[in-house]
């Protein structure tokens, strides 16, 4: 499967709203069949959306995917890992790439989080799950360029300030 998945259908394109008003006429009394061939929509999507919604709560239509089953760690955890790498990086203390998927692979093993059985045996995130949590919250993580301390000190509000007002006070003579 290509790293970047483009859809060459519209199965699963029906909008909810739609597949409940299709199941509200059902069970009011009409057939399924007819039901769906008035609004145009395969006859299995309410059929299995009925099915699902007697036994459990529905929250989305079509099929789900294996992402969810999948995914390492819950969407607050992995915001609370894009925050720390955001904050190193506003420090001046920018991590490797490398360093960000061994720092993913600790927040697991601190957090007693299962992880799939090649980062225990390479001792790191994997290279697909740490280039979709980059394109998930949209992050940049790249080798860092060792910035001196007079630098990073020197490079604050005010100081950026008087260089600007020095470069208007050049363009207005």
């Amino acid at each position: 499967m290509p790293r970047t998945y483009r859809r060459k259908t519209s199965w699963g394109s029906t909008p909810l709203e739609e597949i409940e008003r299709a199941a509200s006429e059902v069970k009011g009394g009409k057939s399924i069949r007819s039901v769906a061939k008035e609004r145009q929509i395969d006859r299995s999507t309410p059929r299995r959306y009925i099915k699902k919604r007697d036994t459990q709560e529905v929250k989305s239509v079509g099929y789900s995917g294996t992402a969810s089953a999948k995914r390492v760690f819950s969407e607050e955890v992995e915001k609370e890992l894009a925050e720390h790498i955001k904050k190193l990086a506003e420090q001046f203390h920018g991590i490797s790439p490398k360093k960000c998927r061994e720092l993913a692979l600790e927040l697991a093993g601190r957090n007693n989080i299962p992880t799939p059985s090649n980062w225990t045996e390479k001792g790191l995130a994997g290279k697909e799950w740490f280039k979709n949590f980059l394109a998930r919250h949209h992050l940049s993580c790249r080798m860092p360029e060792a910035t001196s301390l007079g630098r990073a000190t020197a490079f604050n509000k005010t100081t950026v300030g008087e260089f600007f007002d020095n470069l208007a006070k050049v363009i207005d003579r």
